[in-house]
């Protein structure tokens, strides 16, 4: 037997599931709403301020939330955006309503500017059912609007096929005549078959009779002189008649209306000529033929090997396909008429699109209101800009090609849309393991802007090499490039160099399955991401948390899990995450842990990919706080997200969504441990029932104390005795009251082992601590028990705060002090547990924790 001392290296490491004996040195069995600090030591966390609180729906007589409720609740999910300068906090379901819960909005809206919630109006709430009762898939700002796409919509598109309207218009376009030769027009009537021929020979450019005088007789004519001159005149006017009506005749505008009046005549009246145009309707067809090479007498119907084949005049809004011989893609021609009223005319061709096609109910588009105080949503930019009066720009149409091209219609179109983002100044649409992005600075424009070239702002669309059959949902930037998470693997899109149609690069980088359900975080050069595994118990899944960092070489991440020494603390699939500074943490919320986050404290190695420090803990609410929907950050502080009643089972009138506000500063004294603090005169979960205070409708762990402007700061008592507290002091006036709810805080060491030189636990032995010291650091006071193996529970000592001689020691006050404080036990280091727990709505910091005992050995160590 040896008296033996020690002391924890540290009491800041949180807590770790690894076998007692080889956890790290101030590891604990469990840490529940303390924070580890490494500057001041392992401190109970300040209370929440109720920042803002809404009514969901009327509650009166509720009894406990239902399973489908509590399920639909899981489903929210909050988005961070900014608008007109400030920061708000969509909280929005992720999944359908379940079962009795089919009454549950979809969407709340936050201003964390502000500091209060927002209306939410649904411009067309019929159009908006797929978003109401699927969810939202994907969410994100593009400029002030928000795009919102829905878990049982594929964006729909319609077609306006101006090809196929105008294919049986054409046009025989007689360019110039020419001597002796024979022009035929072949039409085919689109409405019956019938084939109609029109043929017309100019005429030759000579006289084709000679001057023959021969049968005038020169002996005994007197008049021989005469009638020879009369011949040749005659002659002469004949060649120059000719001449005349030949060069008439191979005008084109003769041509042409000769060609239309043998059609005409034979029974097909759909045309008209102007110049030497024929135009004509109800064609399906147009062949012509000068005799010739073709050059002087064309055809314009449906399609061409060259747009300068192109006729002068047509119909408005004719499209004509151009297509040569060694082209994979043809492009299209639109006629647009000089005269826009004019049915057909002069005027100019210009690259046109053979089909329309128009996006229609892509995404739900929303927007703050002018006020700031609603957010409008509606199912199109069209509904919004014509229900709230908002200048969001529509979804444009292509305009060039053809509907049947490669890409021509985004893949996402018809089906879910899993991802929605912005980068490089394009909105990128993620449907399966397939990327679209918008043109350049044109959000809502999917199509590219010609056929004859392909521009650098023309949109991109691609996937990854292996991305095929993947579904890739979640996605952050990180070191200037944007990471993409998929179910099988991990992908990047660089963001070195502009992205362009012809430079896109979408590269696998890693290969993490079963990464999609939470939302990856960025937090300096590092991505938190969560997966689980599936395990046995009272939640069937246990949550991963690892971490992406840039690795030892250029462009290859190395992925690393932070939650190793854990196996089913983190209870449930990690679906939220959200990150702040001083001390760096990481925030978790699980579906398997409804009121409270899972937390994650660390501090990186300067210089190194080494951990100097970490630490995972809990925080759980009160049940009054009801069901965390969302978590987020502002300003260095975490928001949390929550549907509440506002009274006990049976005993409430409305159900509400809270957010409250949680602060990481540990020295934090100036406001009570209370969560969804408020003074009395403002509203809130508490005092939502005036009148109701002392009954059964309030809850058991609703606090009320002294602020912190009066010497009583921190006196509290329950919120059942509200007039016997407050009568005591009758010149503190109401509204320095702060009620809230108290939360559990407490932390169980792993008691110590003694060690050999090699520090490694000695188990062989027995130690029996006789004592622990612990170290408190601006506390009021504390309460220890000791836990047994069987998990039985029993009070050992409180601390008051109190030192005989310290000048805060005065009756009527709330001491708050740093002394060591001793606690005897008496048991082996393997048989029992301490459990150090803060009292109601005060202060705890334990600094150090030093122990005295006896050990018991029957060899030595070597």
């Amino acid at each position: 037997m040896a008296k033996v001392v020690g002391s924890y290296a540290s009491v800041t490491r949180g807590v770790s599931e690894q076998v007692p004996q080889d956890r790290h040195p101030g590891q604990m069995w469990e840490q529940v709403n303390m924070i580890s600090d490494p500057v001041v030591g392992c401190a109970r966390r300040p209370g929440s301020v109720l920042k803002d609180s809404k009514g969901v729906v009327s509650a009166v007589g509720w009894g406990a939330m239902s399973d489908a409720l509590k399920a639909t609740m899981r489903a929210y999910r909050t988005y961070s955006f900014f608008q007109k300068g400030k920061e708000y906090a969509l909280i929005y379901r992720s999944g359908p309503t379940i079962g009795d819960a089919t009454w549950m909005p979809a969407v709340f809206c936050y201003c964390k500017t502000d500091g209060r919630f927002l209306d939410v109006a649904l411009a067309d709430a019929g159009a908006l059912a797929p978003w109401t009762s699927g969810g939202f898939s994907a969410v994100t700002a593009v400029g002030d609007y928000l795009a919102l796409a829905a878990n049982t919509l594929g964006p729909g598109y319609s077609i306006n096929d101006r090809y196929a309207a105008t294919s049986n218009w054409g046009v025989a376009w007689v360019r110039s005549g020419a001597y002796s030769r024979t022009y035929t027009l072949t039409i085919k009537r689109s409405d019956d078959g019938a084939q109609f021929t029109a043929s017309y020979t100019t005429m030759a450019s000579s006289y084709p009779n000679l001057l023959d005088t021969s049968d005038i007789q020169s002996q005994d004519n007197p008049n021989y002189q005469k009638q020879i001159n009369d011949r040749v005149n005659a002659y002469n006017s004949a060649v120059n008649k000719w001449i005349g009506d030949a060069q008439a005749s191979i005008q084109p505008q003769n041509i042409a209306a000769q060609l239309a009046s043998q059609l005409q005549a034979q029974g097909y009246n759909n045309l008209g000529t102007k110049g030497g145009t024929i135009f004509m309707d109800h064609v399906s067809s147009v062949t012509c033929d000068d005799g010739g090479d073709g050059t002087t007498f064309r055809a314009v119907h449906n399609s061409l090997d060259d747009a300068g084949k192109l006729s002068s005049i047509h119909g408005n809004g004719k499209v004509v396909q151009i297509k040569a011989n060694n082209q994979v893609d043809p492009y299209y021609m639109v006629f647009k008429t000089d005269d826009p009223n004019a049915y057909w005319s002069t005027g100019k061709w210009v690259e046109g699109p053979a089909q329309i096609i128009q996006p229609g109910q892509v995404f739900a588009v929303a927007g703050i209101n002018n006020a700031g105080d609603t957010l409008c949503l509606a199912s199109s930019p069209t509904v919004l800009n014509a229900a709230y009066g908002f200048a969001c720009p529509t979804f444009a149409g292509s305009v060039c090609g053809d509907k049947n091209q490669t890409g021509a219609v985004p893949y996402f179109f018809g089906k879910k849309i899993s991802l929605m983002t912005m980068f490089q100044d394009r909105l990128v649409i993620v449907a399966d393991g397939t990327v679209f992005m918008s043109r350049t600075g044109d959000y809502f424009n999917f199509f590219r802007k010609t056929m004859l070239s392909v521009n650098d702002d023309d949109p991109i669309q691609a996937y990854a090499l292996g991305a095929a059959d993947d579904v890739i949902s979640k996605c952050v930037t990180y070191n200037k490039n944007l990471f993409l998470f998929g179910v099988r693997n991990q992908y990047t899109i660089p963001g070195t160099s502009a992205a362009t149609p012809q430079s896109i690069n979408i590269a696998p980088v890693a290969a993490e399955r079963d990464t999609t359900l939470c939302q990856p975080v960025t937090h300096g050069n590092l991505i938190f991401y969560g997966t689980q595994v599936a395990t046995s118990g009272d939640t069937p899944y246990s949550g991963l948390i690892s971490q992406f960092q840039l690795g030892l070489f250029q462009d290859v991440p190395e992925t690393f899990q932070v939650s190793k020494q854990l196996s089913r603390y983190i209870k449930g699939r990690p679906i939220e995450m959200a990150t702040t500074n001083a001390p760096a943490t990481l925030l978790v919320r699980t579906d398997g842990y409804d009121n409270g986050f899972y937390v994650y404290s660390y501090i990186d190695a300067p210089g190194t990919q080494s951990r100097e420090f970490d630490s995972w803990s809990r925080w759980q609410f009160s049940d009054a706080l009801g069901i965390v929907a969302g978590v987020s950050s502002f300003e260095q502080k975490l928001l949390s997200f929550s549907f509440a009643l506002d009274g006990t089972v049976g005993h409430t009138t409305s159900l509400n969504i809270l957010c409250n506000e949680f602060s990481m500063d540990t020295s934090d004294r100036t406001r009570p441990y209370f969560d969804a603090q408020r003074s009395l005169t403002q509203p809130g979960p508490i005092n939502g029932q005036w009148g109701n205070w002392s009954t059964a409708a309030m809850w058991p762990d609703a606090y009320v104390a002294i602020g912190a402007n009066h010497d009583e700061f921190l006196l509290n008592a329950a919120m059942s005795k509200w007039g016997m507290f407050s009568a005591q002091y009758p010149n503190i006036p109401t509204s320095d009251f702060i009620a809230g709810f108290d939360y559990p805080s407490y932390v169980v060491p792993t008691p110590p082992y003694v060690r050999d030189q090699n520090d490694k636990a000695i188990v062989n032995g027995r130690l029996v601590v006789n004592k622990y010291t612990a170290s408190f650091t601006d506390s009021s006071g504390c309460v220890v028990n000791m836990v047994d193996n069987s998990g039985n529970e029993r009070h050992i000592v409180s601390y008051a705060g109190r030192q005989v001689g310290h000048s805060n020691n005065v009756v009527g006050r709330v001491p708050i002090s740093t002394t060591n404080f001793p606690v005897p036990v008496g048991r082996a280091n393997i048989e029992h547990k301490i459990k150090f727990i803060a009292k109601v709505g005060l202060p705890m910091t334990i600094s150090a924790i030093e122990w005295v005992g006896q050990f018991f050995t029957s060899g030595r160590r070597v």
